[in-house]
């Protein structure tokens, strides 16, 4: 992803913030309107010039293209190389138990730019 370290610090206070709440106001999973994609999208909304919401995040398997499409990815790569190298399983099924995993499954990876969004 490509943001501001302001950005992501509002998005991770964000999430703070919405998990402490769960322990008053429980929040229930729904396929289609409350999933891992729509809530992302949510938690960004602390930040100025966050993504609208669009029917790509409904049908989440649109998601990283119209997040690519939007500017929030690198775009030195078409978007299906982009894709490509980005997969991790491999990496992850290697790594197993590694302390080093988090490092070992990025080995490789584009890299984000800077961005200051």
């Amino acid at each position: 992803m490509r943001a501001s370290r302001e950005n992501l610090r509002r998005i991770f206070l964000e999430y703070v913030r919405k998990i402490n709440g769960l322990r008053d106001r429980p929040e229930f999973y729904n396929t289609l309107t409350t999933n891992c994609t729509t809530a992302i999208l949510m938690n960004t909304r602390v930040n100025p010039g966050s993504l609208p919401l669009s029917w790509k995040v409904l049908v989440s398997g649109y998601a990283p293209e119209y997040v690519y499409n939007m500017g929030r990815l690198d775009r030195s790569l078409p978007f299906e190389e982009l894709r490509r190298r980005s997969l991790v399983n491999k990496a992850a099924q290697a790594a197993d138990q590694a302390p080093d995993f988090s490092r070992r499954i990025r080995a490789g990876l584009p890299a984000p730019g800077p961005s200051g969004q």
